[in-house]
């Protein structure tokens, strides 16, 4: 199962050029099984998410993606009282709702943003972002090695064109953001750059 685990629409995340609906339609075109928002510091609403799961012919997810004093960190299984900008705070949100995260596109900007600190408290890394380019990429997809769960894969879209140029292949069938989070802590995934 192929999910794109980093994906932005309008208007949650304003720097998005997509809407949610554009988002489905190109990921289910281009052969993805599902997709996670993973908006900009915040959540989709509850009644929001739940329509667009149901007209969706692909899997629909919903994570976020918080601006922390370590960087972007991608939130799997955060309770949004859980959000801020602070990671040790974050980390201690999510150990205690049972979350997980993964510190996004690592190598961008040349900086490795993994330090002893960091491993403390990130599962791993964004090995694969489909919006860096093969050298970044390649440093991240390292620093994975170094962390307790393999990196994550996913294309950081916020226009057309990038939709789906990276994702995670998942062993198992996941339906549901519970599923997505025990197969996240179970490891059972592979980052991906998808080729069109």
């Amino acid at each position: 199962m192929l999910i794109d685990l980093h994906c932005h629409t309008r208007p949650l995340s304003a720097c998005s050029a997509l809407t949610a609906a554009e988002l489905v339609s190109l990921a289910c075109e281009r052969g993805l099984d599902g997709i996670c928002l993973t908006e900009h510091d915040r959540a989709w609403d509850a009644g929001e998410l739940a329509e667009l799961r149901e007209s969706a012919p692909i899997r629909v997810f919903s994570a976020v993606e918080l601006t922390t004093d370590m960087g972007h960190v991608l939130a799997f299984g955060l309770d949004p009282s859980g959000f801020s900008a602070i990671a040790r705070a974050v980390f201690a949100a999510a150990e205690a709702s049972g979350g997980v995260l993964f510190l996004a596109h690592p190598a961008r900007d040349g900086l490795l943003r993994v330090t002893h600190e960091t491993v403390q408290y990130f599962a791993s890394v964004e090995a694969v972002n489909g919006s860096d380019t093969k050298l970044q990429n390649l440093a991240a997809s390292g620093l994975a090695k170094g962390f307790r769960l393999p990196g994550i894969a996913g294309s950081d879209a916020h226009m057309r064109d990038e939709v789906g140029r990276a994702a995670t292949r998942f062993a198992y069938p996941v339906t549901t953001d519970a599923e997505l989070l025990r197969e996240l802590l179970a490891g059972r995934y592979e980052a991906a750059a998808v080729e069109r």
